[in-house]
């Protein structure tokens, strides 16, 4: 009995490598694609890589004046000196497929701590075609391909979460104490990774106070202990540098803030409630290609419609969920915004319930339309679908909308000085052309630029009239099928 349950478990570990090989080998070919595709990066990229920069120069004062947050700017300069140590390269596209490089490796290494929990929530099958969707999708794959913090951020989210849910189940005490460490790592990336130290604190606190708890008092205690020491020893110090928890959002102040008296603060009411879930709704929409919609929500019910409600593996995605709906209300409501980078944990935690969607609509289309045919063949169809409805929005080249950007950034390589300061309504045309911004898009003068660029939809006046009468034109471009770019040295 013994050696057969041994067998088991081998025949289990060779079938999660070869799941997680295959996952990998798709992942990696796609991001290898985006990114060899990428027409620019995107806008925050450029602050991420102009602060990896800055901060091998002067670290300290860097930190102090930016608002986000020294992670993965820190990990673009590693990537980038590890790749100077082979190739003698500093120039501009060369911190940027360093940044690149960073965001698809962070996106290989959450695939496969994804694959684990979705192993421990539904099952290693499910598991794995949840993650093969996740693949798919369009929106995940470009953030894991671009110049942005978004899966080093879900990697350590996701390092976390295993670590909780493990430590739950097998009662470990240290775990906790990893978990925090993970979170701690998490949020010298994204401030967001600290909601792993709230589920770690919550569930704990159930088993101090809950009378049917399922670890002693003792050992949650400890866990509690080393949850929080592992935060602290990663992030303690910049939180200290800072002092703030969150600096960029001015909350949980360490240190006094000067407040003016004509500070307003803006009330929630209910009418951007209904907004705010209307704007979550449409991005979780957006993100699954609306076909996957449907089976999310039915695999949700399917799952959690059940008696057990402490079981540790539901009550840490339960209050994942919760939390992060919350804080997308609160952050729409107070800030008027919510993009698909906000909501994308939301998405990438509950993949793992699409499975179980898709197999309860495939019954029906079996009963309906395969009856003779294999029990799996509506399930496959279902997937096939899925992936063909996402295949010629995800094989774009990342914001290929902005190749306009491209050519008046070459038109400046070529025909400026590399002293010369540029006037753009976007930083990217200058930072290709690896020359001196201006950020003065209504007063172009009066930063003295040797030129002054202009984008503008056709058809439509570019924005400041006078220009064209105090400038020479010197390259026009309107060759995409949205944009005209105009390119102005001004009269002397």
């Amino acid at each position: 009995m013994l050696l057969k349950g041994k067998m088991l478990i081998k025949t289990a570990e060779k079938q999660d490598v070869i799941h997680i090989l295959i996952l990998l080998t798709i992942a990696l070919g796609i991001g290898i694609y985006l990114i060899g595709t990428t027409v620019v990066i995107a806008k925050d990229g450029i602050t991420f890589i102009e602060y990896a920069k800055n901060i091998e120069i002067h670290p300290q004062k860097t930190m102090l004046e930016q608002d986000q947050h020294p992670g993965y700017p820190a990990m673009i300069l590693g990537a980038h000196k590890i790749a100077s140590l082979f190739i003698e390269d500093d120039s501009v596209f060369s911190w940027i497929y360093s940044a690149q490089s960073i965001a698809m490796v962070f996106r290989l290494l959450a695939i496969i701590v994804l694959y684990f929990i979705g192993k421990n929530l539904v099952g290693a099958k499910f598991s794995f075609w949840a993650v093969l969707i996740l693949i798919f999708l369009p929106k995940p794959a470009w953030n894991g391909s671009d110049a942005l913090s978004d899966w080093p951020h879900i990697f350590f989210l996701a390092v976390g979460m295993l670590l909780l849910i493990r430590g739950a189940i097998s009662k470990k005490w240290w775990m906790f104490g990893l978990a925090g460490a993970a979170g701690g790592a998490g949020y010298l990336i994204r401030p967001e990774c600290i909601q792993v130290i709230v589920y770690g604190l919550l569930w704990l606190s159930l088993q101090l106070f809950w009378p049917k708890h399922i670890v002693s008092k003792s050992k949650t205690a400890l866990a509690l202990v080393l949850l929080l020491i592992g935060f602290c020893v990663l992030a303690g110090p910049y939180i200290k540098l800072k002092g703030a928890v969150f600096p960029k959002k001015k909350i949980v102040q360490l240190q006094p803030q000067v407040v003016s008296e004509t500070t307003y603060t803006a009330d929630v009411v209910p009418s951007d409630i209904g907004r705010a879930f209307g704007k979550l709704f449409a991005n979780i929409g957006e993100t699954l290609m609306w076909f996957f919609v449907p089976a999310l929500f039915i695999g949700l019910y399917k799952s959690f419609n059940k008696p057990d409600r402490y079981d540790p593996k539901r009550f840490f995605i339960i209050v994942l969920v919760g939390l992060n709906i919350a804080l997308m209300v609160l952050l729409y409501c107070k800030a008027g915004y919510m993009s698909g980078r906000h909501t994308l944990p939301l998405v990438v935690f509950t993949v793992f319930y699409i499975p179980s969607g898709l197999h309860i609509f495939a019954d029906l289309l079996n009963k309906k339309f395969f009856k003779k045919g294999n029990a799996n063949s509506g399930f496959m169809f279902l997937m096939t679908i899925g992936i063909v409805i996402c295949s010629p929005k995800l094989f774009r080249p990342l914001h290929q909308d902005k190749l306009i950007f491209r050519k008046a950034a070459q038109w400046l390589a070529e025909n400026t000085q590399p002293n010369d300061v540029i006037a753009v309504p976007d930083v990217r045309i200058s930072f290709y052309s690896a020359r001196k911004w201006a950020d003065d898009k209504h007063s172009p003068f009066s930063q003295n630029p040797q030129y002054v660029v202009r984008v503008s939809k056709k058809q439509e006046l570019t924005e400041d009239k006078k220009l064209p009468l105090l400038s020479n034109l010197l390259f026009t471009d309107q060759s995409d099928s949205k944009y005209r770019i105009d390119i102005y040295k001004p009269l002397n």
